[in-house]
């Protein structure tokens, strides 16, 4: 039984093809980079702290 996800011909060339596969493993080893080494729970903390210190501001203001 055929797999419907090669059921649209994509006419691409073998140089597309080699760009797509390179663009892919690219985009996955830069996403692991990131989530490696990325500090989610502080920069959520920081963008909180920011939130609530502009809107003190914006409170005082008026």
């Amino acid at each position: 039984m055929p797999s419907p996800l090669f059921a649209i011909p994509l006419n691409m060339g073998t140089g597309t093809w080699i760009v797509t596969i390179i663009a892919g493993l690219s985009f996955v080893v830069m996403f692991g980079l990131a989530s490696a080494g990325g500090d989610y729970q502080g920069l959520i903390n920081t963008t909180l702290e920011n939130d609530a210190l502009a809107r003190e501001k914006r409170k005082d203001k008026k």
